[in-house]
């Protein structure tokens, strides 16, 4: 008799699964790649007195990377699923500290910095994406990463890393929030190639100081090159940025389905509140 129960309860169950797309049910929710929410605190670059890099034209780093980070939280609410925290949604000046602080405070299970990056020739285009190091990856990136530390919270530029700096640097080398925060790098980067098709030049380390302290995967992506006169008018655009925006939510979308990076919860997106 048991055995009979048995059988009767197994065929049942499979009825059920088979049947379930013809009754138009659908799989909990949460087995959905992108059901899992989470918090992303998006960082646009520069801001206030800090102008960051100016193109040809006179735009104004700080302006592209508002523009972006703007469309870059719609898309991530609306197709992902996050809340989304902006570490400045006008022009005001926020030190570099102060933003890593706020993702923290938040909770937060991602954070993009956004930025837009600059060379003396005017030739020069592509897009790359930075998690953090100590070492930078070439001379290139050690160069931008002074420039992007210009305004930290004294106001001053850090020409080297040192002291309290290196020992958190060195602390974070193993840590999981620094392995995914390269993982995170990489399906920026591969989106935007994929989305905004521009040269490729790659993944990269460097020490940027608004990484610094972040206990979530972090990276800082540079969106093209504002000294490039045809990527000035391209980012300076709305199509422009919304294509930017737009890749980058596909990253990180991506990034949730390899990792599973996400809260249990929905609705967190004051970056004051009480665990």
């Amino acid at each position: 008799m048991r055995g009979h129960v048995k059988y009767f309860v197994t065929t049942l169950l499979a009825i059920v699964v088979v049947s379930a797309p013809v009754l138009g049910l659908e799989p909990p929710e949460e087995t959905q790649s992108n059901a899992v929410p989470c918090v992303v605190v998006i960082d646009p670059g520069h801001g206030g007195e800090d102008t960051g890099a100016v193109g040809p034209t006179g735009v104004a780093e700080k302006d592209i990377t508002l523009g972006v980070a703007k469309k870059l939280s719609a898309g991530l609410r609306e197709k992902a699923n996050c809340s989304v925290i902006l570490t400045r949604e006008d022009d005001v000046f926020i030190p570099l500290e102060e933003r890593t602080a706020m993702a923290n405070r938040s909770s937060a299970d991602i954070f993009l910095s956004i930025h837009v990056n600059a060379a003396h020739s005017k030739s020069v285009d592509g897009i790359e994406t930075f998690f953090l190091s100590f070492d930078s990856t070439d001379e290139d990136a050690r160069r931008l990463a002074a420039f992007e530390n210009s305004f930290s919270a004294s106001g001053h530029v850090r020409s080297d890393v040192g002291g309290d700096l290196l020992e958190i640097l060195l602390d974070m080398a193993n840590t999981e929030s620094h392995h995914e925060s390269a993982a995170l790098a990489e399906a920026v980067q591969a989106s935007l190639l994929k989305g905004v098709k521009r040269e490729d030049r790659g993944v990269k380390q460097a020490p940027f100081t608004v990484l610094v302290g972040a206990t979530m995967p972090a990276v800082l992506v540079e969106v093209g090159f504002i000294s490039n006169p045809r990527e000035e008018r391209r980012l300076s655009s709305d199509k422009g940025q919304l294509k930017v925006a737009d890749s980058i939510t596909d990253g990180v979308i991506g990034f949730k389905k390899i990792t599973g990076r996400g809260k249990d919860y929905i609705g967190f997106n004051r970056p004051d509140k009480k665990e």
